[in-house]
């Protein structure tokens, strides 16, 4: 049976805008009713930096953006090695 909750609670939601040569991010934090934006360079050492932030929280993380063209796959590649 499918799960009807897939979002475990306290999780902080990531959407990603993903372009060429820069993500734009808006992060809800569920202790905070503002979100945060960021813009996320398409280099390692962004994606770093991002993925720090994002561990930084302590709680579980779910992201989502659209597969657009290959852009997506170099911050997809670091988000999932990152767990």
């Amino acid at each position: 049976m499918t799960d009807r909750n897939p979002i475990p609670a306290g999780a902080v939601l990531v959407a990603v805008d993903i372009a060429k040569l820069r993500n734009e991010v808006l992060i809800e934090i569920p202790t905070q009713k503002r979100r945060r934006s960021l813009s996320v360079l398409n280099n390692r050492a962004e994606h770093d930096r991002f993925i720090e932030t994002l561990k930084a929280y302590g709680a579980p993380v779910i992201c989502a953006f659209e597969a657009t063209g290959n852009y997506h796959r170099p911050i997809a590649w670091r988000l999932i090695e990152a767990g």
